[in-house]
């Protein structure tokens, strides 16, 4: 083989292993390929199923939508059509007017359709871009029955003692979400119900307004204040008032209604009667009562022991402006004998009525006795008195906390020169039958008045008729 034959041997070769080479390359880069087409086909694969069940997925929720919008839908069209308003009020303290209640169950239907006219417009005024016409008008009166128709009867508010029973049952049947609601004597059962209706609705979203009607108790403004931080809770509170209410309340930022058509705007007259008469305990009775028929009328009785008590409806106002008001129009005195020695003049009889109230309110204020100073003379200076003071006692209340006075001895027994003394400056008996009587140092004076001296000092001899 020549030199020329071999350099052509050499360069096939050559470019028979490039052939090689690229055809291995080829191979490699198919293969590549093909391994990544099959990737791809598998994530491609991966991905359709995956979309199928997003598919899938969205069918479900859209289909549970839109039946969550249908019930939606239902739910509040059912809310609109059982949308009410509440009235929630205390009886007791937010009376019906009596030109109603002397007209029995008829008054109570008149009252009852005044009184839904006078709320629906108050909820006009409070909602002018909501049709308040298709919200329920719900009324609820707590109350004990008996008790306050024995004291309307007893201060002629009534003609008889079933006036109020009548005049609830026509103002029940003439709405039918109007209720009277009967809880006994007890002040803490009315507040209980009160308190817990009230608690219910203000977060009942089918309940769009309260109107409250204890506006008259002071006690409720502790469950009133939290309201007052929840927006949509205070937009949906209006204070209902009837008598004057107490200052504390003007704190509170709530609606303020009143409906007088239907409701009395003035404080019950004097002469509370309680709902049953006095309990028997089998010891001598600490009063003289007189007959239960009726309630004594104590303003109507001239004599020293009421110079201090017709403060009893301005005190509740202005304590120290009332008591300088009644200590400048009344004269105080009191009696001495013809040896100059103080003589109490007899008390007036007591009404049982009246006996019972004074036990009740005692019972109200945790079995604590009342404050005499603040009850009999107006003020009471002490900072941490431990008798209680609160609403002034009734004019026939007043007059048992007095013979209860006088059932303690005066330090100055009967030299006492002090007009507004209500401690007792003798023994009542001019035989006393008690051993051990704590007015055993004054028994034996002469208990017959023989002239009055005023508290400026001023004298006023009496005939033997005055006496």
């Amino acid at each position: 083989m020549n030199e020329g034959e071999s350099k052509n041997g050499t360069s096939y070769l050559a470019r028979l292993e490039q052939f090689l080479q690229f055809d291995k390359e080829r191979e490699d880069m198919i293969k590549e390929l093909i391994a990544k087409n099959e990737d791809l086909e598998k994530r491609l694969e991966d991905k359709c199923k995956e979309y199928d069940n997003e598919v899938q997925t969205r069918t479900i929720y859209q289909t549970r939508a839109n039946d969550a919008t249908i019930k939606l839908t239902d739910i509040r069209h059912k809310m609109d059509v059982t949308s009410f308003a509440i009235a929630i009020i205390d009886g007791d303290g937010a009376v019906f007017r009596d030109d109603w209640i002397r007209k029995g169950e008829d008054g109570g239907a008149m009252a009852a359709h005044q009184l839904r006219d006078d709320i629906k417009n108050h909820l006009k005024e409070s909602y002018p871009d909501v049709n308040t016409e298709t919200w329920h008008i719900m009324v609820q009166v707590v109350l004990n029955l008996e008790g306050l128709s024995r004291k309307l009867f007893c201060v002629d508010l009534a003609k008889s003692m079933s006036d109020l029973s009548t005049f609830a049952r026509g103002f029940s049947r003439a709405q039918g979400l109007f209720s009277f609601i009967d809880v006994g004597k007890g002040k803490e059962q009315a507040d209980f119900k009160v308190r817990e209706t009230l608690r219910l609705m203000v977060h009942n979203l089918q309940c769009k307004h309260i109107i409250f009607g204890p506006c008259h108790d002071k006690g409720y403004i502790v469950e009133l204040r939290p309201y007052q931080l929840d927006t949509s809770i205070c937009n949906k509170i209006s204070l209902l008032e009837t008598t004057q209410p107490p200052r504390e309340f003007s704190e509170l930022v709530f609606r303020r209604v009143k409906f007088n058509h239907v409701f009395r705007s003035e404080l019950l007259p004097e002469g509370w009667l309680p709902p049953t008469p006095p309990m028997s305990t089998g010891k001598p009775a600490p009063v003289t009562l007189a007959s239960p028929a009726k309630p004594i009328n104590y303003t109507g009785i001239v004599s020293s022991w009421t110079t201090t008590l017709p403060f009893v409806n301005s005190f509740m106002k202005s304590p120290t402006s009332s008591m300088k008001s009644l200590k400048a129009s009344h004269r105080r005195f009191y009696y001495v004998n013809a040896s100059g020695q103080r003589v109490d003049e007899p008390l007036p009889p007591v009404d049982a009525y009246s006996e019972q109230r004074f036990k009740e309110r005692c019972e109200e204020e945790g079995n604590r006795k009342p404050c005499n100073k603040y009850h009999l003379h107006g003020l009471c200076e002490e900072n941490s008195c431990m008798y209680y003071h609160g609403e002034p006692l009734g004019l026939g209340e007043q007059l048992i906390l007095r013979i209860k006075a006088r059932g303690s001895l005066c330090n100055y027994k009967s030299s006492c020169k002090n007009a507004d003394c209500y401690w007792g400056h003798h023994c009542k008996y001019q035989k006393c039958p008690w051993l051990n009587c704590a007015f055993a140092s004054t028994h034996g004076i002469d208990m017959v008045p023989a002239e009055k001296i005023y508290e400026d000092g001023s004298r006023e001899l009496l005939s033997s008729q005055n006496t």
